[in-house]
């Protein structure tokens, strides 16, 4: 199971609480419990001090009275015996039991030679009772500890989603939209000024890259690398496109250079690739301006041949812009560093059929261009 970025964090902290504060308890129990020894001991020296006067004045009356003056030790609830050590035979203690018989864990605290006969007394504490007090103790250190973690884990839900949760969400849910459609040109909007803000500058700056580089590839894999109108597979994927919107009145001009194998046979191909790119360009340039009400479309289909789809409203208009287009490149005079070129195009143009394919009108035109040539080149035929 994958754990978003807040569970890990409560997660890891509580793990890190629980560990400090069980190692913290325990060194606290230890301290405490030294605490809780030692005012045990302090209080006993104080009534020691206070009681032995009145000890020895019980002793000299007889062994019940200095009994009685050592239950008063009872008041202390950690107490379990207290006893004279003397050279008596029978030592005084309270309880009249001996102390060892006890059960409960205990540790003795001595006070000796500090009666005027030169005896002391002998205490056994009570571990439990040191122990009560400690786990006392413990038990509230531990709820504080649960009662922090509860508000941390609340509070800090809070403070999380406020600060990061919602920032981080919003931030995918944009890249996740964008992701959907690249050429989208919004971007991420800034909601804060921390790093998150920093970030989401530094996404932006990568989208635009991106949109920047996924322009160029679109460009590159649509058009021509040499002349920069449409390749073949892209002209005739729009030219279906059309011809499918507007099955009527489209028309295919097909132009194929005239001797262009002599130009690069007698120029050197630099200087054909040049031929191609500003015949390419009068191409592109004369279609924009021929007034047609449906965009033309105009694409190199390789090596010296240029195809145009166009609208017309009849094949003698077609046939005119074709002979324009004829009229153009035969007078551009095209210069390069060495030498001025001119070549001359020989056009096939093809009429629309409902039901016809893109494909039989290029046959079509490719056939009527093919008539151009054989009629003498530079001259435009129109398929029947």
């Amino acid at each position: 199971m994958r754990l978003g970025i807040f569970l890990k964090f409560v997660l890891y902290f509580v793990l890190l609480a629980v560990v400090l504060g069980a190692g913290g308890l325990l060194v606290y129990k230890n301290y405490r419990a030294d605490h809780y020894e030692g005012v045990a001991s302090a209080q006993l020296a104080t009534a020691v001090v206070g009681s032995v006067s009145v000890l020895d004045r019980a002793i000299t009356v007889g062994e019940q009275e200095a009994r009685e003056v050592l239950s008063l030790f009872s008041m202390f609830p950690f107490v379990l015996c207290v006893e004279i050590e003397s050279g008596r035979e029978a030592d005084l203690r309270w309880p009249p039991l001996p102390c060892e018989i006890i059960k409960e864990e205990k540790y003795p605290l001595h006070y000796e030679n500090i009666l005027s006969d030169g005896s002391g007394l002998l205490f056994y504490v009570s571990n439990e009772w040191v122990q009560e007090q400690v786990d006392r103790e413990l038990y509230i250190g531990f709820f504080a500890l649960v009662v922090f973690l509860l508000l941390f884990v609340v509070g800090s839900g809070l403070l999380f989603q406020r600060i990061v949760g919602h920032p981080v969400s919003y931030l995918i849910r944009s890249l996740r939209n964008i992701s959907q459609d690249l050429t989208k040109q919004e971007l991420i909007r800034k909601i804060t000024e921390d790093e998150i803000g920093e970030l989401t500058d530094a996404l932006n700056g990568l989208l635009q890259r991106i949109r920047t580089y996924q322009a160029e590839l679109v460009r590159l894999a649509n058009t021509d690398g040499l002349t920069g109108i449409f390749n073949r597979r892209t002209f005739f994927t729009n030219g279906e496109e059309l011809i499918k919107s507007h099955p009527q009145g489209v028309y295919f001009l097909l132009i194929d250079l005239d001797h262009f194998k002599t130009i690069n046979d007698t120029y050197g191909h630099a200087v054909g690739d040049v031929v191609l790119e500003k015949v390419g360009g009068l191409l592109q340039g004369s279609m924009r301006t021929s007034g047609t009400r449906l965009p033309d479309i105009v694409g190199r289909l390789g090596g010296e041949e240029f195809g145009i789809l166009m609208s017309a409203d009849n094949i003698d208009d077609a046939v005119s812009v074709a002979e324009r287009l004829r009229q153009t490149i035969e007078s551009t005079h095209i210069e390069t560093v060495d030498v001025s070129v001119s070549t001359t195009g020989s056009i096939g143009v093809a009429k629309t059929v409902i039901g016809e394919s893109l494909d039989n009108l290029y046959q079509r035109a490719d056939k009527a261009c093919y008539l151009a040539k054989d009629n003498g080149r530079n001259r435009v035929e129109a398929a029947d």
